[in-house]
């Protein structure tokens, strides 16, 4: 399955979105490691899921966490690729040689790739749009004809383990098929 734009699958907190995320062809697979947000996810419940994916980029989703707190963590975890959110650990997580996604209204530096909020896109071709709370007629409306670089959508929770409807998000990703 081949997309109009790369996908984002976000707060991933379980294997059934993972392997869901991997077999539609996401290119990023991300893990909330912020203590204090609903989707937080143990590392090492991160690496049970990470060492049955294959394909996507796994990131590490930080807020505004520092190299110092987490690169043996993400070290173990084969993570190359961290979702920050302040300009200040933007910079560091890039000298210490990982691969930067930058959240939030505005960016510093053009170089890094910007996630955001549909309200917040300056140049959807240079962003990933976190289109999580949009419904699927705002998403056609707004996003289906002119799709941005890419789109983010988040990990769900399931009704059992390994059950979980994936409708909603097929319907947005078959807007985004070529």
């Amino acid at each position: 399955m081949f997309h109009t734009c790369r996908i984002k699958f976000g707060s991933i907190t379980n294997l059934t979105d993972a392997r869901y995320a991997a077999a539609a062809y996401a290119d990023w697979v991300g893990f909330c490691f912020i203590l204090e947000h609903p989707r937080y996810i143990d590392p090492m419940k991160a690496k049970e899921i990470i060492d049955w994916l294959s394909g996507p980029t796994m990131v590490a989703e930080l807020g505004e966490r520092m190299p110092e707190e987490m690169t043996s963590a993400l070290e173990v975890l084969m993570i190359d690729t961290v979702q920050v959110t302040s300009e200040e650990a933007a910079q560091a997580w890039e000298n210490a040689g990982f691969q930067v996604i930058r959240e939030g209204i505005s960016v510093d530096k053009a170089e890094h790739l910007r996630l955001c909020l549909p309200d917040y896109s300056v140049f959807p071709e240079q962003e990933i749009i976190d289109l999580s709370n949009l419904t699927l007629e705002e998403i056609k409306t707004q996003w289906a004809k002119n799709p941005p670089h890419a789109i983010q959508l988040i990990g769900g929770d399931e009704s059992a383990p390994g059950i979980r409807d994936f409708a909603q998000i097929d319907e947005i990703l078959e807007l985004f098929e070529l």
